[in-house]
């Protein structure tokens, strides 16, 4: 708890008026106006598609004791302080470090950006560290853990406000290290301000949320940021094979290049088994050997980062090999769905080309038969990468059955015909478009074959649909397997 008139003090530099009585104790922070609790300072955020100055009241009405604001607002009648300030997003961060006592400053905090990969390495460092029995805690994509608990997710990263809580929390509960996603929206919108980072990882850049950035040089600066929060003495591990990552020259910093040619860490071979993989890795300590449950080049690099860290932190290469040998994967990241059928089921996260073109890759591997993907594009998110994914489905993929994804505001059928336009694009007619993504997976599951693989891409994880503006209940793997067993049951 903080006293008002200190955390206005504290940003006094941002604060152009204030209204009403500063004094009174703060009991937390909010940016939504539902979440608003008694005693809480209420942050009226502007935003793409809405305004939170238009939810001050509804704040009010629950019991906010200040808001904070950029513009102008109404008088209230209740008795409520209104503080103006310039550069809100900057206050937000500012007084969310300030109320919960600077957290990150007792943490050794490892900071995964890039467009693919964030959260596979994320989950093999949070891996190692519960292996080695240390307190950890993991911030991301699928969920938050703080040691044994685990909290769903809203953001890849956080709010500052939420963020800080979080990290308070890890503090508390004796937590020493942190796998933290960090997205390009956290970067740009300032949500870790404040937090030192003992290590970064860049994993790569690929065309993604051209939505928001508008050209690719604009993600690669916003992701560029995360370096502000490298400790003195901390280090980076980059992908070396990257045309963008290529491009980072951090002169003052300790740098692992990783490779899968040459580099600080790289790969030296690697075999595919029934199971996964047997990689052998140079590292600056020599040469180690992973054999993994995970498949394709992408989660080589995964690995390559995961080992970067570790060596860098100090870690022993037998432990490193004995600990990462042990990870089974992530829920939504080339999961198989296995109820006894003879045909392989794969449900992946893939919602960028570069990410389907990789996973695609790597099923065609190891599949005997014949490759059929089920996919779809977001809604109100960049429409440039449709037609890219349609081509990129029609080339790789013996069968492409398109669908829906998470629509959003936009109709379904649009969004279908510019994936469309990729597919006719290289010349390919054979395909169906099923809008219901149920019935496309169900379709999918009714043609394939023995030996055949059918990958369903795009949501990996999520456990939702987004139609409109309403989360509906939908889990790719649920549906898979109701289809698979029914599939098996008529069979039988």
């Amino acid at each position: 708890m903080r006293k008002l008139k200190e955390i206005v003090e504290y940003v006094r530099e941002y604060v152009i008026e204030t209204r009403g009585y500063l004094d009174g104790n703060i009991t937390g922070i909010a940016t939504d106006s539902r979440k608003v609790k008694e005693g809480n300072i209420f942050f009226a955020l502007p935003g793409t598609r809405d305004d939170g100055r238009r939810y001050i009241g509804d704040a009010i009405s629950k019991g906010a004791r200040a808001v904070f604001f950029e513009g102008e607002v109404d008088n209230f009648e209740r008795d409520v302080a209104l503080i103006r300030v310039k550069e809100i997003f900057d206050v937000l961060s500012k007084v969310s470090l300030y109320f919960y006592n600077f957290p990150s400053k007792h943490l050794n905090i490892v900071g995964v950006t890039g467009t693919n990969g964030k959260t596979t390495t994320t989950s093999l460092l949070y891996h190692y560290w519960k292996g080695k029995g240390l307190k950890s805690g993991l911030i991301g994509t699928i969920d938050y853990r703080i040691d044994e608990e685990s909290y769903p997710s809203n953001f890849t990263t956080p709010q500052p406000q939420e963020l800080q809580e979080i990290l308070s929390k890890m503090v508390n509960k004796g937590v020493k290290f942190l796998a933290m996603e960090v997205s390009s929206h956290a970067l740009s919108l300032k949500r870790i301000d404040g937090v030192s980072l003992k290590a970064v990882v860049f994993t790569n850049l690929t065309q993604d949320h051209l939505d928001f950035h508008k050209t690719m040089e604009d993600y690669f600066q916003a992701k560029l940021k995360i370096f502000d929060h490298l400790e003195d003495e901390g280090f980076a591990v980059i992908n070396r094979d990257n045309e963008w990552t290529k491009r980072i020259n951090l002169a003052d910093k300790r740098v692992l290049w990783a490779s899968l040619e040459e580099g600080d860490i790289y790969l030296k071979k690697y075999e595919n088994t029934n199971s996964g993989m047997i990689l052998e890795i140079a590292t600056p300590l020599g040469d180690t050997v992973i054999d993994t449950k995970l498949r394709g080049k992408f989660n080589i690099y995964n690995i390559l980062f995961a080992v970067g860290v570790l060596i860098g932190l100090g870690e022993p290469l037998e432990d490193i090999s004995k600990i990462l040998s042990t990870f089974k994967g992530v829920k939504g990241r080339l999961e198989f769905i296995r109820e006894g059928q003879n045909f392989n089921v794969i449900v992946d996260y893939a919602h960028t080309p570069d990410g389907l073109y990789n996973v695609l890759q790597t099923i065609k591997e190891f599949t005997k038969g014949r490759v059929i993907v089920v996919f779809g594009c977001g809604g109100d998110r960049d429409p440039t990468k449709r037609g890219k994914m349609g081509e990129i489905s029609a080339k790789l993929a013996d069968v492409v059955i398109v669908t829906s994804d998470n629509p959003r505001t936009e109709d379904p059928m649009k969004i279908i015909r510019e994936i469309e336009k990729g597919i006719k694009r290289v010349g390919r007619l054979d395909y169906f478009v099923i809008e219901n993504r149920e019935e496309a997976i169900k379709k999918a599951i009714e043609i394939a074959k023995e030996d055949d693989s059918v990958l369903i891409a795009g949501k990996g994880h999520e456990d939702y649909q987004i139609i409109g503006t309403i989360k509906i209940p939908f889990s790719d793997q649920e549906i898979a397997r109701k289809y698979i067993l029914e599939r098996l049951n008529n069979e039988a």
